[in-house]
């Protein structure tokens, strides 16, 4: 009755009882991890294939529908081109129509399924592409001006079906260049997808490639995992707040910042909240810091960790952070005080080198990968790196970066724990 006859206490114990209810239904969410899933309609998407005949090449593609799915043979014939290519194209939209457009918003999932049979006698590798609609850099009409966002495997090295993390996508070097989106606002975007592309590697050599697509499907969760516990503490903080406040009465204080407080807050900004390591954004900044002095002597190394995506579903999260924590811990403890160290996607980093000859580089990364190989690592994972190194001539970062980015992947392809110049 008392707390009937105060509205303070009444307004309280409701706010308490909601808490409570609140926290244990992100708990039972937590716990439930319900999936959602969507399947992409190969039967009512648009299907369609390119080849490298439309610059006057000779390779041929075909799709044939079927029961059983897709049926893409690609006839990759040498030309005149540097490279000959053919892809098969499932279009979800058409992108002819009317503004506004809208794709598929994949944005929200968090991992892609693929159920592809191969049967080419040799497996060079397969490329997937999200090709995203976006008015900042597409044109109504313009399939080429879509943005890439790419991934390729190995199916020699994988499964059937093969889960693909949304994660491990990143855009191919040449549209950033052409977007002068580099180190910026290049990243990966999955908001309007308009087109789904499968196509043999880069690098496929001349032959006939067959393979049938049975199944694409997405798998993501209703609500985040962190979502749900940034929830979960913003409840709580304020709870916490509100208890304190009313016990501790306020008091005014003046704080003033120090510059080097503010200055660890910004740096904080720039660099991998899981690693330590420079972002794409600290790495710019590190870049525009370099002296013309540094340029002229720049060399850098992209550091892969090898098979790095057997990981997570062989040992979990947690130990694969460790795996990248510690990762970084060893680059430090071996490269130089004037190196500097930044994360380029999920097991890529890249090594600033300034005033540094090819050959100085080369040491560098042929001694990363002997510590990284001599260390003792969780659950005794063997641990190996690929190294890819450059030194900088008459050219600017972009192409810098391309280059060795190209001898990193040439180098993963033949193998692993070696080193590429």
């Amino acid at each position: 009755m008392q707390t009937a006859n105060n509205p303070q206490k009444s307004k309280e114990l409701y706010a308490a009882i909601s808490l409570i209810f609140l926290s244990l239904l992100i708990l039972a969410l937590l716990f439930l991890n319900i999936d959602k899933h969507k399947v992409i309609n190969l039967n009512a998407a648009d299907i369609k294939v390119v080849d490298d005949r439309e610059v006057l090449g000779a390779s041929v593609a075909k799709v044939v529908k079927t029961n059983h799915g897709l049926e893409f043979t690609c006839q990759i014939t040498k030309s005149h081109l540097a490279q000959s290519y053919c892809e098969l194209i499932i279009n979800l939209q058409d992108l002819s129509k009317q503004a506004p457009f809208t794709g598929l918003d994949l944005s929200n999932y968090e991992q892609i399924g693929l159920w592809i049979k191969h049967s080419h006698p040799t497996q060079p590798g397969t490329r997937i592409e999200l090709r995203n609609f976006n008015t900042n850099y597409s044109v109504k009409g313009n399939e080429t001006i879509l943005k890439h966002n790419s991934l390729e495997y190995l199916e020699a090295y994988v499964t059937n079906p093969i889960w693909l993390k949304l994660s491990d996508f990143s855009i191919p070097q040449w549209w950033n260049n052409s977007h002068n989106l580099m180190l910026n606002n290049g990243g990966t975007d999955f908001s309007n997808i308009y087109s789904i592309a499968i196509t043999p590697s880069v690098q496929v050599q001349p032959g006939k490639y067959e393979l049938t697509v049975e199944r694409i499907e997405l798998k993501g969760k209703y609500i985040g995992t962190t979502t749900l516990v940034g929830v979960l503490i913003m409840l709580w903080s304020i709870a916490l707040g509100y208890v304190i406040r009313r016990l501790v009465p306020a008091k005014k204080v003046e704080v003033e910042i120090p510059e080097q407080a503010s200055q660890t807050i910004e740096f904080g900004a720039m660099s991998c909240p899981l690693t330590g390591a420079l972002n794409r954004i600290g790495l710019r900044k590190c870049f525009d810091q370099l002296a013309p002095t540094d340029l002229q002597k720049l060399s850098i190394i992209f550091l892969n960790i090898d098979y790095f995506e057997d990981l997570y579903p062989n040992y979990g999260h947690k130990t694969a952070d460790k795996i990248l924590q510690q990762f970084v811990n060893e680059v430090d403890n071996t490269c130089r005080s004037s190196d500097t160290v930044a994360r380029w996607n999920s097991e890529e980093f890249l090594l600033v080198c300034p005033d540094t000859e090819l050959s100085q580089a080369i040491d560098v990364a042929d001694k990363i990968r002997a510590r990284i190989q001599k260390a003792t690592w969780p659950n005794d994972i063997k641990i190996t790196c690929s190294s890819a190194v450059a030194q900088m001539y008459d050219e600017d970062l972009n192409d810098l970066i391309t280059r060795a980015n190209k001898a990193l992947y040439k180098v993963k392809n033949t193998g692993s724990n070696k080193t590429a110049a």
